[in-house]
């Protein structure tokens, strides 16, 4: 009966929510079934489909063991949701009775496991994360398993099986490098201490060779997750160790303290206390030996400096990498407190759990941050005003009009929209090259500036606005400009907003959000595009993280290789049927000499230069390029400092373009 009671409240909690989701709550959920499509056409298909993902950030591994029940069932939100908690939230707390039978052996096995499964099944945030759609538990279940490798009797074979069960955590969610390097940094300084520890300082043999075996262990568990990673996915593993990821996430880490209180509320500030205090009354007990009590608070203290203190990101799938202490600690308190403490302890998490997953936690009262925050089923109560919205936005894009959405909340954002208009408009069939949802063209564009780019090129292409008032966003507002930038085009009336005109519809959505229409009613002149661009830039504190030094000025026309690089870039536009222009934002050496080199294909397509300064305005008329033996080049010498420069490529007849080796200087 206990395992069949996780999945029945799966199914309610399901079945209690609005079915409309978006980003990451659905977009796993979208990957199984085009992979299920795939393994439905052939078997093979399904097999190319994930060895093709795996040097991907986000690949298909963890759809492989949701095949069974998911092949069967199909993949609703039901059977995916459930399938998740069945073979990735069974297994977790599983795995943790396992490691709290090893490390209680005082203890009669029955009585230790039964009591860290009934725990690890009354921690909300043992579930929340599978039932939002994540599937990081599987990569969690990896760390745990590593961990519970490292605790059982020493074998040979034990840190080369650490080291790939934790490369595989990392193959299957990225961000589990930390919960590596948590577990892995706290059996290195626990080894070293433990074998160091009994030799004294003038046995210098004895002493050479324990740290010979032990950087030998460390090596052995080091090479094999490394190999592992390597042969699997190298073009991953090589992303993984060169690109700098904080930095483009950096717009999502928040300041330590609200990253403190984040975690701290999201289990529960009373939870937290005693967590501690059974780890704690555990250690001076003896109920465990020192040396795990070492490595559980080596392991615990890492993984808060990392999460809590390093990265700072606020979703839910990230608690996981403290979910297993905290499960495991409170099982130690349980352990050994009297029997007569058990009823209050008990009735306590069962308080936390229904304040956790029931609309009950969302009503404030004092001490409310004693308990785990509140994440009940998702509900809307504007469904049908949604709805109308989504099909007032079919019925202006006949053709997949581009529209741009200005607004990035939980009330409204990008995947939501695209996910209620796939919910409204279901193909007949999904196409095996379908990225679902793959039906309303809506402009992407990151919406955070550490990975995102300056909002002028969405504004350019876009023949409808979608806008939210007030302002909606989901992180701090100054790591948001990309998304505030844009409203206030329109509510202060920049000069680009009279290339629209509003619509009559208006829809009221959840929050006090009144969403508004724009249709475009003519095309943007690119000196008004180049005055949007530089009122953009004064309100932007950095530029955003993704921004090249090469916009767009003309993107309906679409050009490729903008983001692999500025100087030099190799561009390339698939068909040039219409004048393009391109604005180089990147800095000159000399303002008061400034000199462009390229080799374009086919060489005779027309191309001129024009120099701008800080106001946008030409200091310099359009010049053409020379030709010459190897490249052509060309240098302007205006009267005023250039601060832009403008490439305009002009057609004599559709033709494919490339410009290799483009260079400002």
């Amino acid at each position: 009966m206990f395992w069949l009671l996780p999945p029945t409240v799966a199914a309610i909690y399901v079945l209690s929510e609005t079915p409309l989701y978006w980003t990451d709550f659905v977009v796993y959920q979208h990957r199984t079934t085009e992979l299920i499509l795939a393994f439905q056409t052939s078997f093979s298909a399904g097999i190319e489909r994930i060895l093709n993902s795996l040097n991907a950030d986000y690949n298909l591994l963890y759809i492989i063991p949701l095949l069974p029940i998911l092949l069967i069932f199909g993949t609703g939100r039901l059977a995916y949701i459930t399938a998740l908690t069945v073979v990735y939230g069974l297994p977790f707390i599983g795995l943790i009775a396992l490691i709290t039978r090893l490390i209680c052996q005082d203890i009669k096995p029955k009585k230790s496991v039964q009591s860290a499964l009934a725990l690890g099944a009354l921690m909300p945030l043992t579930w929340i994360p599978l039932w939002r759609g994540f599937p990081d538990s599987v990569g969690m279940l990896c760390v745990v398993a590593a961990s519970g490798v490292y605790l059982r009797q020493r074998r040979c074979w034990n840190f080369a099986a650490i080291g790939g069960l934790l490369a595989l955590a990392v193959l299957f969610r990225r961000h589990f490098a930390y919960g590596g390097l948590a577990v892995g940094g706290a059996i290195a300084l626990v080894e070293l201490w433990d074998r160091l520890n009994p030799i004294t300082w003038n046995s210098p043999g004895q002493l050479s060779a324990a740290l010979g075996r032990y950087s030998r262990d460390m090596a052995v568990m080091t090479l094999a997750g490394l190999g592992l990673l390597v042969a699997v996915a190298p073009d991953f593993t090589y992303r993984a160790l060169t690109a700098n990821h904080r930095a483009v996430y950096a717009s999502f880490s928040f300041p330590i303290p609200e990253s403190l209180d984040y975690f701290a509320s999201a289990y529960g500030y009373l939870i937290w206390a005693l967590a501690i205090w059974g780890l704690g009354r555990s250690w001076r007990r003896r109920l465990i030996p020192p040396k795990v009590g070492a490595f559980l608070m080596l392991w615990g203290g890492l993984a808060i400096a990392f999460q809590v203190f390093l990265l700072r990101y606020d979703s839910v799938h990230y608690t996981l990498h403290l979910t297993p202490l905290v499960i495991l600690s409170l099982t130690l308190l349980w352990l050994s407190l009297p029997r007569l403490s058990h009823q209050l302890l008990l009735s306590v998490l069962l308080l936390n759990l229904l304040l956790s997953l029931t609309p009950l936690g969302t009503q404030p009262f004092p001490g409310r941050k004693l308990f785990a925050s509140a994440h009940p089923p998702l509900v809307r109560h504007d469904y049908d005003e949604l709805m109308g919205l989504v099909d007032t936005l079919h019925q202006l894009t006949p053709n997949d009009e581009p529209l741009h959405l200005i607004a990035a909340s939980s009330h409204l954002n990008r995947g939501l929209l695209r996910n209620a208009h796939w919910r409204r408009y279901p193909p007949d069939s999904i196409p095996l090259d379908c990225h679902i949802p793959c039906g309303i063209e809506i402009i992407g564009l990151p919406t955070a500036d550490s990975n995102s780019i300056y909002p002028l090129e969405p504004l350019l292409a876009a023949e409808y606005i979608v806008l939210a008032d007030p302002l909606q966003y989901h992180l701090p507002l100054t790591q948001q400009q990309v998304i505030a930038v844009p409203y206030q085009v329109f509510t202060e009336s920049w000069a680009i907003a009279d290339d629209f005109e509003r619509l009559p519809q208006t829809f009221a959505l959840d929050g006090n959000v009144r969403v508004s229409l724009y249709q475009r009613r003519r095309p943007t002149t690119w000196p008004t595009a180049v005055k949007t661009l530089i009122e953009m830039q004064s309100r932007f504190r950095d530029r955003p993280g993704l921004q090249s030094d090469w916009v767009n000025l003309t993107p309906n026309t679409p050009l490729s290789g903008q983001y692999q690089g500025s100087n030099p870039a190799n561009l390339s536009l698939e068909t040039l049927s219409q004048p393009v222009h391109l604005l180089y934002i990147g800095n000159f050496a000399n303002p008061r000499r400034v000199t462009v080199e390229m080799t374009p294909t086919p060489e005779a397509v027309p191309i001129s230069v024009q120099l701008l300064n800080a106001n946008g305005d030409p200091i310099t008329s359009p010049q053409p390029f020379r030709e010459s033996p190897f490249r052509e080049s060309l240098s302007l010498t205006p009267t005023d400092d250039a601060a832009y420069l403008r490439l305009t490529l002009t057609p004599t007849h559709p033709t494919p373009v490339t410009l290799e080796n483009l260079k400002v200087r």
